[in-house]
């Protein structure tokens, strides 16, 4: 929660005798280990000209065997001191202080042994005292400089006497160092409070923008809706377990592009970006080719071509609220018609039925038989309606889809007399399941399969039929396809397949496609036709997984 992560990060109390340390760096050992290696490099040098015939500073002229002593000695000590910054041990504030009290020790006695302040060495008393900062908080980087200050100034007194100068210029030069150092320090410990505030004023706002992006990020996975977050580059930043979910379960999708999962919803992305944005729009998109999806796209920012967040919603639930008032109303229609047709329907059956029991002629035979068959054919089409409308309140069961079309594929082949090798069944993965009405489910199959066998061919022995059904790659819905390797659909009348009443044949009422067409959308389900460019007609039913 945002109130327990504030106050678990209280600021911290800022005052001359608890400043808490200030570091550049993640890890403080950084910048201890770049001072040891500023001592080795000075070390080094120092070495260097005890080794050397140019000295052009002059130093240890006083004393130079103590100064070559105390050079190989800071050497071996820089040494010893990355060593031990890069095994961490002792610990940072015990090395903070010892190697500086090291450091001023062998300073001031590198200036005693090459005569004084005059050789213009002083100056490098100023890093050691500042460095303590980084270890320890307090004011021992002060401390230091005090007693720094007053070891300076003794040495020149000291000096003085041993070589009986009477010149004071050198002890005012040593007191100017020693107030530089001193001021040095002041200025270092007002910088390093500022600093250490600054710092915690922004640590205390990046927790506060670290739970707000956090609270951001867990509103947008708890919503229902699907959210995908595009980079104008067409990366994927963020994405919803909602979004994750209706593009089909997408593996490792971070930072990778949005169309290797999702081409149709880039498409329209493109084109949001070149011709609408930043202009808020929807589209219904077929997620590939079989998920129904509206998004809508919005732009984040101010500037042109920043993030796009795309808002994604499943149609099929509500496609399925239409279809259920879509078929009460029907119901209620279908209800009233045939109450009214039945009646003198029946009456005209019943008078051609008297009628045929009477002696009659060839010519009246036929026209009463043409009375029969018509009034026969209009009761059907009347049954057919009245079932599609009782059926508008679907039982849906979990189906094991490959047993099942097995199972109906057993009795398929019994009463239509095909042979087995003429149906083929492919269902990739093995274990796939749907949500269906199994009475609805079967009548659907059986209309599809039962017009292969009447409008696919002159006989049935030439008929082939492929099932093929599974789950596509990044997508969560099934889809099934019933293939035949008949005429195929004339393009002007594939518009037209759907609509009740609709049919070639003069043996059809025209209401096979458009029943299961609506018995596919009441179980969330859709049936299309597809073009295939080898020939054959495609019918293909998309399960939907909304609501599991």
């Amino acid at each position: 929660m945002l109130s327990g992560a504030r106050t678990s990060h209280e600021e911290p109390a800022v005052g001359h005798e608890h400043i808490a340390p200030f570091f550049l760096h993640d890890d403080p050992w950084n910048l201890l280990r770049l001072y040891h290696v500023y001592r080795l490099a000075l070390a080094g040098l120092l070495l260097l000209t005890v080794v050397t015939e140019h000295n052009a500073i002059k130093l240890g002229t006083h004393d130079p065997h103590l100064f070559s002593w105390l050079a190989a000695s800071y050497l071996i000590i820089a040494i010893i001191s990355n060593l031990s910054t890069y095994f961490e041990w002792p610990e940072l504030a015990i090395q903070g202080v010892l190697y500086v009290l090291f450091d001023i020790a062998i300073l001031l006695g590198l200036l005693y042994s090459s005569g004084g302040v005059n050789v213009g060495l002083g100056v490098l008393l100023v890093i050691p005292v500042l460095i303590p900062y980084i270890c320890v908080p307090g004011h021992y980087s002060i401390l230091l400089a005090a007693i720094t200050g007053i070891c300076l100034i003794g040495m020149e007194i000291v000096l003085a006497s041993d070589l009986h100068k009477s010149d004071s210029s050198s002890l005012t030069h040593s007191g100017i160092l020693a107030a530089f150092i001193l001021l040095a320090s002041w200025l270092g410990n007002r910088w390093i409070r500022k600093a250490s505030e600054m710092a915690s004023l922004a640590q205390r706002r990046g927790v506060d923008l670290a739970n707000l992006s956090q609270l951001n990020q867990s509103i947008l996975d708890r919503l229902e809706s699907g959210i995908v977050v595009v980079e104008h580059t067409g990366v994927i930043r963020h994405m919803n377990a909602a979004a994750w979910d209706l593009l089909g379960n997408p593996g490792n999708w971070r930072s990778k592009p949005l169309a290797v999962f999702a081409p149709e919803l880039n498409h329209h992305l493109q084109h949001w970006l070149e011709k609408i944005s930043p202009r808020p729009a929807s589209f219904d998109i077929r997620h590939q080719h079989t998920t129904e999806l509206r998004a809508r796209f919005t732009q984040m920012g101010s500037q042109a071509r920043q993030t796009t967040l795309i808002s994604i919603e499943d149609t099929s639930e509500q496609r399925e609220k239409l279809q259920g008032v879509k078929l009460a109303s029907l119901g209620q229609l279908t209800a009233s018609i045939a109450h009214e047709i039945r009646n003198p329907l029946g009456a005209i059956s019943h008078a051609a039925q008297l009628m045929g029991e009477s002696p009659l002629d060839l010519a009246d035979k036929r026209l009463l038989q043409i009375i029969q068959s018509n009034a026969k054919r209009m009761n059907i089409t009347i049954e057919s309606v009245l079932n599609l409308s009782r059926k508008k309140h679907p039982k849906r069961e979990r189906i094991a889809l490959k047993p099942w079309l097995n199972e109906f594929l057993r009795d398929f082949l019994i009463q239509s007399q095909l042979q087995r090798d003429q149906i083929a069944l492919f269902i990739e993965p093995a274990d796939t399941t749907i949500e269906f009405d199994p009475a609805h489910l079967h009548q659907v199959m059986w209309n599809l399969c039962r017009n292969a066998l009447k409008y696919a061919h002159d006989t049935p022995a030439k008929l082939h039929l492929d099932i093929q059904g599974g789950t596509p790659t990044h997508t969560r819905d099934v889809m099934l396809n019933i293939i035949d390797n008949g005429r195929g659909i004339p393009e002007d009348l594939r518009q037209r397949l759907f609509e009740p009443f609709f049919t070639t044949s003069t043996r059809g009422t025209g209401l096979g496609l458009f029943m299961s067409r609506e018995l596919c959308l009441s179980n969330g389900a859709n049936l299309e036709y597809v073009a295939l460019p080898t020939g054959g007609s495609c019918f293909r039913i998309v399960f939907s997984r909304a609501h599991r």
